[in-house]
This record gives C-alpha cells, sequence and structure tokens, in this order.
C-alpha cells in the first residue's frame, strides 16, 4: 500500500514534513521550512506531486492564556491553520479522484508518542537539524504515517530498518 503524508507545523516559521511510504516503509522524506506566505503554494505542489492516497495532518493551534499573549504570532498561526484546511479542500474540488484525510491534531496529542527516539528510529530526527519547526511538523507527520496511513512503529518488531 503506497500513501503519502505530509505534517504541518503552522506559525510564522511553517514547518513541513513529506513522507512517501511504500510497502510499510519510508520510501522518500522532504522536511523544510518555509515563509508563513508560501505554505499554501508549497501544501498545494505536495498535494499534487504524488497520486496516491494522501493524509495531511496541521497542529492545531490551541487557544490559551500564553497564546494569547503571542499577538500576531498567533494571529498568523490561526490563520494558517484555515488557509491549509482551506488549500486542501480546494485541492478536493479541483481532484475529486484524489483521495485527501486532512486532520487536525494537538501538540499535546502528538508529542508524548512521537518522541525523539521515534525520529532517530525513523530517520528523520537526522533531517530536521537545526529546524525546530520542520521538526515539530516531522512529528505530525510520523504520527499520521502510523495511526492513519499503515507503517509500523518505528520502535516495533515490525519496523523494516
Amino acid at each position: 500500500m503506497s500513501a503519502h503524508v505530509v505534517g504541518v507545523d503552522p506559525g510564522p516559521v511553517p514547518g513541513i514534513a513529506s513522507l512517501l511510504i511504500g510497502r510499510g516503509r519510508l520510501t522518500e522524506v522532504v522536511v523544510a521550512q518555509v515563509s508563513a506566505e508560501l505554505l499554501p503554494d508549497v501544501l498545494r505542489t505536495l498535494l499534487e506531486r504524488h497520486r496516491v492516497r494522501t493524509v495531511i495532518q496541521v497542529e492545531t493551534f490551541v487557544v490559551g492564556k500564553r497564546s494569547m499573549r503571542s499577538g500576531a504570532a498567533g494571529a498568523v498561526t490561526r490563520d494558517l491553520v484555515g488557509q491549509a484546511a482551506q488549500t486542501v479542500i480546494e485541492f478536493g474540488r479541483s481532484r475529486p479522484d484524489h483521495a485527501v484525510h486532512y486532520a487536525q491534531r494537538t501538540a499535546s496529542q502528538v508529542k508524548p508518542w512521537a518522541t525523539d527516539a521515534r525520529l532517530v528510529a525513523a530517520g528523520l530526527s537526522s533531517r530536521c537539524s537545526g529546524m525546530r519547526h520542520a521538526r515539530d511538523a516531522a512529528r505530525h507527520a510520523l504520527w499520521a504515517a502510523v495511526h492513519d496511513a499503515g507503517l509500523p512503529d518505528p520502535l516495533s518488531k515490525e519496523w523494516k530498518r
């Protein structure tokens, strides 16, 4: 089974991780950090790149006491979450033959499972060196790859090295 999984960490410097899965293993990994203005275009390009089942997981921005103080950065992040969803909706309308699953999950849902040990075992950690937002996007992509797209857990016996 093939699948394409994209994790997005929205914010003033969005992180993106694109994982292509084939035969129960990662066959392609691309991670990047881009400007907020480029996120919709990059996401659209990634959606068009592979003609396999696609899972997009975006980190949900939780509004709390700390995030309320974030001001402009919080506004950009909330806007990007909406733009990511809109990009996927528009893509689905233009390409109804391409199955795309969209999910939003909080950091508190993903980070306890998507540990540094799992990122290392999956070979994602070194690719995110110096890019903390891309690293967070990789956590979301790995979570979705395992939980939504059938990739074995990198810490399991089923993981193909």
